[in-house]
């Protein structure tokens, strides 16, 4: 009865919130001694805000004392991009290509590593690093990972076109069974395997068709390579050397990338440049200076002439053990064992970073210490934004629920009404599945939910998770 007189005396008013009414009026809901049906709750909020002229997430703020406070959620893209910046290298190859695209609106490390497959793809295996029982060559594989919208193809099509333009690379793209990718390698077994879209070019149900397999092991440029029972008649490869640029989905990497795969070799050969955001924001995107895209196909056409062996100065050398002895000791516990098998292949992916880094900018074979270290850098700032999505990619349904939610929380701000849930992630699981998930969420310190008279609702804590 007190509730309904209290309505009554809401209904069609029209009051300021420094009305000392407001104050009287939250306290006395929040404290009301009679439990309030969530129905029934939502409005009574909707009629004082009506009555105050406030929005829910007003109205939030004041039940809360003031807006929430979140742990920092991480950089913005903006810092992210400004850290990559400082990286690359002033005025060579890589910092003119940087400039190039600066108006596109892919983030930057979306061209950095574009750049690098481009001097990789370009030198092939005309250049090498002896390991003693094998050798690196320069060609890199980049799959660049991120929303719908963030321009992967866009960032990928400039130096492919680059390429195109030289013809000193075949590239191959499009579908390609493994009968047709050997077929292309007749005459030169060397080029780029470009894949715009990750999906189209492979496709879930074409990963253990042979190709994924193929591709794996021409990654590690073997000298001579035989089709065997791949094809009818057996086909002969000399000097295999493939650089991959693969433009995908976080999404669709996880939902179509089998964990064998990471163990197995293909994922972990490939260097995930993973991005969420890009700064840049371009309505009509100014196009690239012409005179420099001329001196950059001029750069990636000088760099194809180079060819021998490559060595460390000494203070290199020095330089690369020491970090080696101290990463293997890192190595030894990773944070998971996901992690684990990109470990073991990060070496790798250092030396040939620190190989196209040096060609490009000074153009020797005498690899830097200032290379090499820059290349640890690179990688390891890339290596950052792994292990959110390599989580997902084993996670499990219950896992993937709790993301769901939390990601829903997240989208409007940190902070939700519990009604306002459920409605958002019905269609994905029920009331009581919602409950569980929380419940376990709430376990793990990464929601808070206040409850009252006037108010249910959840809170992030702990930042981007």
């Amino acid at each position: 009865e007190q509730l309904e007189r209290f309505k009554e005396l809401l209904q069609g008013r029209r009051l300021k919130r420094d009305n000392p009414v407001f104050d009287v009026i939250v306290s006395w809901v929040k404290s009301f001694p009679i439990g309030i049906e969530e129905s029934e709750r939502d409005g009574l909020k909707g009629l004082i805000c009506q009555a105050f002229e406030l929005t829910r997430a007003e109205l939030a703020e004041e039940l809360l004392g003031g807006p929430v406070k979140k742990e920092k959620e991480g950089p913005s893209a903006q810092e992210i991009e400004d850290e990559l910046w400082r990286m690359i290298p002033n005025g060579g190859y890589c910092y003119r290509y940087a400039e190039f695209t600066r108006h596109s609106e892919a983030p930057l490390a979306y061209h950095l590593f574009c750049s690098l497959v481009g001097v990789g793809a370009t030198i092939n295996r005309r250049v090498w690093f002896e390991m003693g029982y094998f050798r690196i060559f320069c060609n890199l594989s980049i799959v660049l990972i991120g929303p719908s919208g963030l321009k992967k193809t866009t960032a990928s099509d400039i130096v492919v076109g680059m390429l195109q333009e030289l013809e000193l690379t075949k590239i191959y793209s499009e579908k390609l069974t493994p009968e047709a990718l050997i077929e292309a390698m007749r005459d030169m077994a060397q080029g780029l395997v470009y894949a715009p879209e990750m999906s189209v070019f492979l496709g879930k149900a074409r990963y253990m068709e042979g190709i994924i397999p193929l591709i794996t092991r021409f990654m590690d440029c073997p000298s001579k390579w035989s089709s065997g029972t791949i094809m009818r008649s057996t086909t002969f490869l000399t000097d295999v050397a493939i650089s991959c640029l693969m433009c995908t989905t976080p999404d669709w990497f996880v939902s179509n990338t089998p964990a064998d795969t990471f163990g197995g070799g293909f994922v972990a050969r490939n260097i995930l440049v993973v991005q969420e955001d890009s700064p840049r924001v371009e309505p009509i995107p100014r196009p690239g200076d012409p005179k420099l895209r001329g001196q950059l196909i001029a750069d990636l056409g000088f760099l194809h002439s180079f060819e021998g062996e490559m060595v460390m100065e000494h203070r290199c050398d020095k330089a690369y053990r020491q970090w080696y002895v101290e990463q293997k000791e890192v190595w030894k516990n990773p944070e998971s064992e996901i992690m684990a098998t990109y470990y073991q292949r990060k070496p790798g992916h250092v030396i040939r970073i620190a190989m196209c880094l040096h060609i490009a900018e000074h153009r020797t074979l005498m690899m830097c210490e200032g290379c090499f270290m820059r290349a640890v850098k690179i990688v390891d700032w890339t290596e950052k934004f792994l292990p959110p999505m390599l989580k997902k990619m084993f996670k499990t349904q219950a896992g993937a629920e709790q993301e769901l939610v939390l990601r829903t929380i997240r989208s409007v701000g940190g902070v939700i009404d519990h009604s306002d849930l459920l409605r958002k992630v019905q269609y994905q699981m029920n009331a009581g599945q919602l409950r569980s998930i929380l419940m376990s969420l709430k376990d793990a310190k990464q929601i808070e939910e206040r409850k009252d008279n006037l108010q249910h609702i959840y809170i992030q804590v702990g930042g981007n998770q």
